[in-house]
């Protein structure tokens, strides 16, 4: 694990908030629907473009959705899709797995995780393994980690490529993806019961 923080400490220098997902057993376009986008509706933009973009579009957001390996990566600039708990159901539903980190503006950090359609890690990494909500649910890979405040983001990219094997790449960040335009995720689920509980 120390190697692979080690390899991810050039985020910590980025100012970028971020939700970045990898999402196995759905397709490229099913993962968009799961979001809210329409697959149709592709543009090829940069994180920055992205971000941009979903900030002159009022109450909209963008999110980066592509196939790499024999995953679906879902990367959110400014965004929080990826750590509500239903969509994490509904992308892991029958023999799928979800498994998102995200990071704040404000040093808030969540780690996500479903199988099947259940939810199998929901908790905040700065608090380690300790319960920092009632709702929280702390997996038993997750004991023992010992993780350092002042690197948490290196800290989430390496848990997902150790729970994933998939690394993720800085070039995803100045490259044009393909982009998709989602609402916010309270309004997507709107009358929804228990979206925001693992």
């Amino acid at each position: 694990m120390r190697e692979l923080i080690d390899r991810y400490q050039w985020v910590q220098q980025l100012d970028v908030v971020m939700t970045f997902a990898v999402i196995r057993g759905r397709g490229a376009d099913e993962v968009v629907r799961i979001y809210g986008g329409d697959p149709e509706q592709r543009q090829l933009m940069t994180t920055v473009e992205a971000e941009d973009a979903g900030l002159d579009d009022g109450d909209e957001f963008y999110f980066q959705v592509f196939e790499h390996q024999d995953a679906v990566v879902a990367v959110e600039n400014n965004g929080w899709s990826g750590t509500v708990p239903e969509i994490a159901r509904c992308a892991s539903a029958a023999e799928g797995h979800f498994f998102a980190v995200h990071w704040n503006g404000n040093g808030m950090f969540r780690l996500v995780e479903a199988r099947g359609g259940k939810v199998t890690a929901y908790f905040e990494p700065t608090f380690g393994t300790e319960l920092a909500a009632p709702d929280d649910v702390i997996p038993a890979w997750a004991q023992g980690l010992e993780l350092q405040p002042g690197e948490l983001r290196a800290a989430c990219l390496a848990l997902v490529e150790r729970q994933t094997e998939v690394a993720f790449e800085e070039e995803w960040l100045v490259k044009r993806l393909p982009t998709f335009r989602i609402p916010d995720p309270d309004e997507l689920l709107r009358g929804v019961e228990g979206t925001r509980a693992p």
